[in-house]
């Protein structure tokens, strides 16, 4: 059975069906050399999205409904979004997150001009890294003045002690009342 094509680009028919039984089965999809292979609710690699028209590719986790009723136990729900085209989303339901995952790190690997995250995902990762970097910022610069003033505390106690060898005082403490 030949996949049906979500937007604008197409694959020939021979090209289209030779790539999709040489692709990688992951869960409910697929990825091939020239298309990505989606599901639809009943029909594993049913769509085909060119690798050219894929933007973003991505998993999204959403909760279930039944611990929001009072009847149920929370439960998560693992899905797949591919963004194509312009801006087009096509989410496809995963038994096993492992399988999202597993499926995501192959177009990392195959794929690494694709990206893996959602725009708020890489805003968020971009926030949280200038935020490392500023926190580590700090912390070099309050080691660098804990060195600085241990120097100058060290300098400032051989200071004391060369006075009070000038004065012929005993203890260091002696000297401060002739200052």
């Amino acid at each position: 059975m030949k996949p049906q094509r979500l937007g604008n680009v197409s694959i020939p028919d021979e090209e289209l069906i030779k790539d999709k039984k040489e692709c990688k089965k992951i869960g409910p999809c697929g990825i091939g050399k020239k298309a990505v292979y989606l599901s639809s609710f009943y029909i594993d690699r049913r769509y085909y999205i060119p690798i050219s028209s894929v933007k973003r590719i991505f998993k999204r986790i959403a909760m279930s409904k039944g611990g929001f009723t009072g009847k149920g136990v929370f439960g998560t729900l693992s899905y797949l979004v591919v963004v194509y085209e312009d801006g087009k989303e096509k989410q496809c339901n995963f038994k096993h997150e492992e399988d999202v995952d597993r499926f995501v790190a192959y177009i990392e690997e195959k794929y690494p001009d694709i990206p893996v995250h959602s725009l708020e995902a890489e805003r968020k990762l971009a926030e949280k890294e200038r935020w490392l970097e500023e926190k580590q910022r700090k912390r070099n610069i309050s080691e660098e003045t804990k060195k600085m003033s241990c120097k100058t505390g060290t300098g400032r106690r051989v200071s004391e002690k060369a006075i009070g060898y000038l004065y012929g005082l005993k203890s260091v403490g002696e000297e401060k009342a002739y200052l």
